[in-house]
């Protein structure tokens, strides 16, 4: 998947702050969540190809606001075989948006701040017409944990929004320790044995991104 445009549009820490639907032609808007330190600008910049378009930092919570990022995709070049016919196949949207959530599960921030967090969060998530998917990042060596399992039954009121796990950090595992990771988080949550849509991803290798991406565009279809 090739990114022609992306471009870091508005940054939100108050739910009045948050730029309307209309400000990006009501394009499909996909979120990222995630605990903080998880690695979520990192796969951010993989995505979207791009070094230091979300910022990276070594200190968790860095991310204290909802970041909007104005995306625009290249069109398949004319080129021959059986991959290229494959991807001029798909309908990719003209223009989308990535959000990107504060982190949550950082001891650190106030209860004042952290209470902030929630509401802005759950507000935007509830409330969002035009939010198509959110992709949940867990540390594969982690999996699920009670934050996570928190969210995707939060996410379970709206059915219409597809939610997708991204398994990060699989570099960091063994080959023969990957499988059964991603298997554990794919079986679902203490709470449901609803199996997980899980992309197993590496910002540092570029693993998954493409199969990532694929589950994005088919989340930003409107039956």
């Amino acid at each position: 998947m090739r990114v022609a445009q992306a471009e870091f549009a508005a940054g939100a820490a108050r739910g009045d702050q948050v730029p309307t639907t209309a400000a990006f032609e009501h394009a499909p808007e996909i979120a990222f969540a995630g605990r903080s330190n998880v690695g979520k600008s990192s796969l951010l910049n993989m995505m979207l190809a791009r070094k230091g378009l979300a910022r990276t930092s070594n200190t968790p919570g860095c991310t204290r606001q909802i970041n909007f990022f104005d995306i625009r995709l290249a069109k398949p070049a004319a080129r021959g075989g059986e991959a290229a016919a494959a991807e001029a196949s798909v309908d990719l949207p003209e223009r989308l948006v990535f959000v990107d959530l504060p982190g949550y599960g950082y001891a650190k921030v106030s209860k004042t701040e952290a209470l902030a967090w929630k509401q802005l969060l759950e507000g935007y998530l509830h409330q969002r017409p035009t939010l198509r998917a959110v992709v949940i990042l867990v540390d594969v060596r982690r999996g699920l944990e009670a934050e996570e399992e928190d969210l995707i039954e939060f996410l379970a009121e709206r059915p219409s929004i597809r939610v997708i796990v991204a398994a990060t950090k699989v570099d960091k595992l063994a080959r023969s320790a990957q499988k059964p990771a991603l298997a554990k988080i794919s079986s679902g949550t203490k709470r449901s044995s609803e199996r997980l849509d899980v992309a197993a991803t590496s910002a540092e290798t570029g693993a998954g991104r493409e199969a990532l991406w694929m589950r994005i565009i088919d989340a930003c279809r409107v039956d």
